[in-house]
């Protein structure tokens, strides 16, 4: 199947791949399917891009892999939405909406609000965690590095 991308151009996925977002992303409740298109330059970031709205595309990363020390509770009854059994016995994944800025080392990650995919049934929802530490703009890069 052939979509368009906004930052790729038309791209070829596979329709297993479709991820399904019963209630879309938060402030995008009519955006419900996307898939994660890889970055062959860039290992580290993704794209989540909504198959039906080429304009509606995240950059995403895993946010273990900036932020060693993320820690998390989602809760039980929001995880059963997508079918995500909380004693983790299902395949999820969970990445962190990414903000672009002109100086890419200054670019941020919003850890407040993951997106988490259940991978068996491709199903994903993005949450707000409650008394959390985390913002919407969590530098990805130390000054100096």
């Amino acid at each position: 199947m052939e979509i368009n991308t906004k930052y790729l151009g038309k791209v070829n996925i596979d329709k297993e791949s479709i991820l399904s977002f019963p209630n879309g992303l938060l402030g995008l409740k009519d955006s419900q399917n996307f898939v994660t298109i890889n970055m062959e330059d860039m290992p580290h970031f993704k794209f989540l891009q909504d198959i039906e709205n080429p304009n509606i595309s995240f950059l995403t990363i895993n946010p273990w892999e900036f932020f060693p020390d993320y820690d998390i509770e989602l809760p039980d009854s929001s995880l059963e939405n997508i079918n995500i059994n909380p004693k983790g016995e299902n395949l999820m994944e969970i990445y962190a909406i990414v903000t672009l800025n002109k100086e890419f080392k200054k670019s941020t990650a919003n850890l407040l609000a993951p997106v988490v995919i259940n991978l068996k049934e491709k199903k994903g929802k993005q949450f707000v965690l409650n008394n959390s530490p985390y913002t919407t703009k969590h530098p990805l890069f130390k000054e100096g590095e």
